[in-house]
């Protein structure tokens, strides 16, 4: 990891420009939210079942092409490098997959800047292709070649729609793109090129995504996210249904339906996911305490409940999370 990381800033350094490619594999969320190099990530598993990811991922110059799978649903906050543009190309059906408050609809193509955290929200088992650029590279090749201003083409774009055969032909050149660094067959020079003429191609041939009709939705994922904040800030003891509504200033019905809409679970299993994740982060960095200790404080008090809901959500016993280190 260590090397790959060091050769890839080279690479954006501008030494002897060559393509990196790896596979890595992960049977943890926060493993895999590490295995893309370069990223700010912390994820939380919210469907159940034993978890196994992918990302395949390849520098080059001026940009990172990758390739995410996983076969659960997970809560991302994410933040690709510095003085980067993300472009971000889910596979999933409509309202499957979410960026921060807006639904992702299967033509979507997500846009952020780098350095800035945003949300995902994925689907049960996605795969996601993604592509970082250096801002100021890329930004020069589309003034030279399609005379348009990056800044100004990115503008209130965080999401740009692409019919359902030109978002196809994208995924298959950068699937080409991907093999083609394998087989070592391309310079990496001409891959560079290769990937900015495809993003020149996605920002002269898609449109802005429609803006959500309905308000409610972004104030939906508020009432989420502050659900998860206030779990985060009280790890002793999980907040009640009754205390969310008082603090949030929302109905038991408007609690229900926000988190059922955003997440797929009820607000009782949301926040018993989102504290059983912290349970997990906690056994696999702390080996000495006690897991009962750690669990307790997380506010799980009756253990034998603890164990077949951690059972449940990952697949594996709290213990088998640390012999895994």
């Amino acid at each position: 990891m260590d090397q790959f990381v060091r050769d890839r800033g080279d690479a954006r350094e501008d030494s002897a420009p060559r393509a990196l490619r790896r596979v890595s594999r992960a049977r943890d969320a926060d493993e895999h939210a590490l295995n893309l190099s370069q990223w700010d990530q912390r994820y939380d598993q919210l469907s159940a079942g034993a978890f196994e990811g992918e990302v395949m991922e390849l520098w080059l110059p001026k940009s990172q092409i990758f390739v995410e799978r996983a076969n659960r649903q997970l809560r991302q906050s994410c933040a690709a490098w510095k003085d980067s543009v993300w472009f971000g190309i889910p596979a999933a059906e409509d309202g499957m997959m979410w960026m921060g408050s807006k639904p992702l609809a299967a033509d979507a193509v997500c846009v952020r800047d780098g350095g800035v955290e945003f949300d995902l929200l994925t689907a049960p088992d996605f795969d996601l292709y993604g592509i970082v650029v250096d801002r100021p590279a890329f930004a020069s090749h589309l003034e030279e070649t399609a005379r348009l201003d990056l800044d100004r083409v990115l503008q209130q774009r965080d999401v740009i729609s692409l019919v359902p055969a030109r978002k196809h032909r994208l995924c298959a050149a950068l699937s080409n793109i991907l093999l083609d660094a394998e087989a070592a067959g391309d310079d990496p020079a001409l891959l560079q090129a290769r990937v900015f003429d495809v993003l020149v191609e996605v920002l002269q041939q898609g449109k802005a995504s429609a803006p959500v009709a309905r308000r409610c939705v972004s104030a939906r994922q508020q009432i989420v996210s502050r659900i998860r904040s206030q779990v985060l800030a009280s790890p002793g003891e999980a907040p009640s249904i009754p205390d969310l509504c008082r603090d949030l200033h929302v109905s038991r019905r408007t609690l229900q339906n926000s988190v059922e809409e955003v997440t797929g679970q009820s607000p009782l299993s949301f926040i018993r996911s989102l504290r059983l994740n912290e349970v997990r982060r906690a056994l696999k960095q702390d080996h000495r305490s006690a897991i009962s200790a750690v669990a307790y404080s997380w506010g799980f008090t009756h253990l034998s409940q603890f164990a077949k809901d951690y059972r449940q959500l990952f697949g594996e016993l709290p213990s088998e999370a640390r012999q895994e280190h």
